[in-house]
């Protein structure tokens, strides 16, 4: 299979842009929400306690269906009765488990209470439920997405991924001026918004793919999806600790997750472009492995480039972006560089995962997270007490390293392919490096985090110019061939 350069981009920039549109329209609605007489940080900081239990049901009820959904599209291909079966099945199971989950969270109502210090948190009921309705939500929501976008139907992928964000927007901003001006009215309003997205694709799936729960059909579905579900809690469990740890200081969990909700934005973007890559690459296996060996490189490349890129261009408009709030919410922009840095060590683990995801060998994220978790709460342990926010990203960094080491070992060991580790490993490494002694020095001296910020972002486009040299000239020359 020949790779189209120019079809990959226009895809990964038209999902790229859909998947920026809802952290695009959060950058809206904080300042909004945010003042003296609004939302301080100690808000935020329960909007994000919020958004953890709102990711743990959303982790639980989707069970990795979303990767599920994506690799097991290609089966039935030839099959469409049972593909029907297994496109409903899929969205039945997923609101199974989200109805155990708020039974649990009923029964369990008042322990998880006493989990928090704050009084507000402690009154779960006032706030979970509909944080676990988001969660639920969510999953019905990004299942469809990946599903629409092995289907091609990027029309509807746009047309749901604007009504998302749209709907979600505008009801917190109504849960926040007309319901509750306090972290609920924005949880009740996130939880309304996502509903009405995903009571809309679940109509469409029944209209075109019927009522059906196949239990046999879905046993490998789920046999696939188990290691990668509990990989995916294990994930949770590290973004939660960090979290946790910090819950007692209401102020600085509130500046600490206005970074996080901008590198979110981050977050979504990227796997705009991993949902636009993914489906290629699998193309690509299915017809032979070895035979488009270039072709899984090239894209690859291309993600990893587009990954930092994306990073640097963001970093200090993000920044930037923080100077526009009237309370200590303006302090997050000091650690805008190391937390947005770190999704290079994502892509890294997402590029290398391919070859294993579509072999169905994932079983071993089991035990490569496990050790993960542990090395991020032992470090979260010793290490928040003493640095606080700077003690939860370092146990994060050196988690996802780990990650990244641990699969890219045994994807080796599964297939054989020769990566350029320059442009994989190496530079990006380089750059995570970079961002920990530019933060040190900054630390050190006291100084504003705009120039070490700078200093990272130009040695960001600086290597990657000298990295794909090769291409930006035949870009370039391309380009300067059309007009003479």
């Amino acid at each position: 299979m020949k790779l189209n350069s120019r079809e990959y981009i226009r895809i990964s920039v038209i999902y790229t842009a859909v998947a920026a549109f809802p952290p695009l329209l959060n950058l809206v609605i904080r300042p909004l929400i945010e003042g003296f007489d609004r939302l301080d940080p100690a808000d935020f900081s329960r909007i994000e306690i919020a958004e953890v239990i709102t990711s743990l049901a959303f982790v639980i009820a989707i069970y990795s269906m979303g990767n599920a959904i994506s690799r097991f599209y290609y089966d039935y291909l030839d099959d469409r009765k049972g593909y029907r079966q297994m496109v409903s099945g899929i969205f039945n199971s997923i609101l199974v488990r989200g109805a155990f989950v708020l039974l649990a969270a009923w029964i369990f109502m008042k322990p998880i209470g006493r989990l928090f210090t704050q009084p507000e948190l402690q009154d779960f009921g006032s706030y979970g439920f509909a944080a676990i309705l988001t969660g639920i939500s969510r999953a019905v929501n990004l299942t469809a997405f990946a599903l629409y976008r092995n289907e091609k139907k990027v029309r509807l992928y746009l047309l749901l991924n604007f009504m998302l964000g749209g709907l979600r927007a505008g009801f917190q901003l109504a849960g926040v001026f007309l319901y509750d001006m306090s972290f609920t009215g924005y949880v009740y309003g996130t939880a309304v918004g996502s509903g009405f997205t995903s009571l809309t694709i679940l109509g469409y799936t029944y209209a075109t793919s019927g009522f059906k729960l196949n239990h046999h059909l879905l046993k490998p579905v789920h046999q696939f999806a188990r290691p990668l579900s509990q990989y995916a809690l294990i994930l949770w469990a590290i973004r939660f600790a960090d979290r946790y740890f910090l819950e007692s200081t209401p102020n600085e969990l509130g500046i600490y997750s206005q970074a996080l909700m901008l590198s979110f934005g981050i977050e979504v973007i990227l796997q705009g472009l991993q949902g636009a890559t993914q489906p290629e690459i699998f193309r690509m296996m299915k017809e032979g492995t070895q035979q488009n060996i270039e072709g899984i490189k090239k894209l690859s490349n291309l993600l990893m480039a587009q990954s930092q890129v994306l990073i640097a261009l963001t970093i200090l408009p993000a920044m930037l972006y923080c100077q526009i709030f009237k309370t200590d919410l303006r302090l997050a922009a000091g650690f805008i560089s190391i937390v947005f840095v770190r999704y290079i060590q994502r892509t890294q683990y997402v590029i290398f995962s391919f070859p294993v995801y579509y072999e169905k060998k994932t079983k071993f994220y089991l035990y490569l997270n496990s050790f993960s978790l542990a090395i991020n709460l032992l470090l979260l342990y010793f290490l928040v007490p003493i640095w606080g926010a700077y003690g939860a990203v370092t146990g994060i960094l050196a988690s996802q390293a780990f990650m990244v080491a641990g699969v890219y070992w045994y994807q080796n060991r599964i297939i054989q392919i020769p990566w350029n580790l320059r442009k994989l490993m190496v530079f990006p490494t380089l750059i995570l490096v970079l961002s920990i002694i530019l933060e040190l020095v900054k630390l050190q001296m006291n100084s504003e985090p705009f120039l070490p910020s700078s200093v990272l972002v130009a040695a960001i486009f600086a290597g990657q110019a000298f990295l794909y040299r090769k291409e930006l000239r035949e870009i370039i020359k391309g380009k300067w061939s059309q007009y003479f």
